[in-house]
């Protein structure tokens, strides 16, 4: 019984295959409305396919953009470490230079008093 459902479900399948064929090929009105929807696909392909060039060409931009800010950003980055090193080095040499004449202080006078 369930073999005879299959035959009739394809039959009906193919039954209704053929007619959707025949409508859209055997008239001229069908074949008239393939050609349109033909048309229409091959626009929207052509329509995706800009819009697609168009968004990676905006994209690339971004991405130049993007790279020469954090270039810029990297520069300044360096820059300002580098000054930060140095104002912290000649700090340390001040504070150095004032303890050793802080300790050269204290020792005459220590040996003044002795």
């Amino acid at each position: 019984m369930n073999t005879k459902n299959s035959i009739v479900t394809y039959a009906l399948v193919g039954l209704a295959a053929g007619t959707v064929a025949w409508l859209l090929l055997g008239t001229k009105e069908g074949r008239k409305q393939l050609d349109r929807a033909s048309d229409g696909i091959r626009e929207l392909s052509k329509s995706i396919r800009k819009n697609t060039k168009d968004g990676l060409h905006k994209a690339s931009k971004l991405v130049d953009r993007a790279s020469k800010e954090i270039d810029d950003l990297r520069t300044e980055a360096k820059s300002k470490s580098q000054s930060a090193i140095s104002k912290a080095d000649r700090l340390a040499k001040e504070g150095i230079s004032k303890a050793s004449n802080a300790v050269k202080t204290a020792t005459r006078r220590a040996e003044e008093e002795i």
